[in-house]
């Protein structure tokens, strides 16, 4: 009795908030509702083709690279948890894609011929801003009382996989989204 005093109780790390399937599938298809106010087309097309690529390089990965990663080592835990939890992103992000067109819709919507060099300006833009904010996010969730607080369900996963960098906990997509979201 006298040492379970001395000793704090562990925190068990899980997801933030608990939810079932159909919560992720409404929350995917909910920009539908702004359809009025901005062009959501590009907004599916970008969530479906993270969702297809994502599947696609992580089967090949599987395939080709890693098979005995996950017939061996993986728990079936650590395979349920990033298989719930890596979407939370895409879906996320595609929230915040559309208040950017909504205010921003010059971002999105150019004539053909200015495409280039919309593409050139974002690719610079991700190289000299997005990814130093990108690292200095990363170090800043490495303090330890924000690794505790959230930082530390992403590295639950100790036999890492490609799925593993999507899986964090849901309030550090936030803070990932104000670093990608305009890039």
């Amino acid at each position: 009795v006298k040492d379970s005093l001395l000793k704090p109780e562990r925190k068990k790390v899980q997801h933030s908030i608990q939810r079932s399937e159909w919560v992720d599938y409404a929350a995917f298809c909910a920009p539908v509702l702004f359809c009025g106010l901005t062009n959501v087309l590009p907004v599916f097309i970008t969530g479906f083709a993270r969702i297809f690529s994502t599947h696609a390089f992580l089967m090949l990965h599987y395939l080709f690279v890693d098979k005995d990663n996950y017939n061996n080592k993986l728990s079936q835990r650590q395979l349920s948890r990033e298989k719930k939890d890596y979407l939370v992103g895409t879906i996320l992000h595609m929230w915040a894609q559309v208040g950017l067109q909504i205010i921003f819709p010059g971002m999105f919507f150019n004539p053909n011929d200015q495409i280039a060099t919309c593409g050139w300006n974002t690719f610079l833009s991700h190289i000299a801003i997005v990814e130093p904010l990108y690292y200095a996010a990363h170090v800043w969730l490495h303090k330890p009382e924000i690794m505790k607080h959230m930082h530390s369900f992403h590295h639950l996963s100790v036999n890492t996989l490609p799925s593993t960098s999507l899986v964090q906990d849901f309030e550090e997509h936030f803070i990932y989204i104000a670093v990608f979201g305009p890039a």
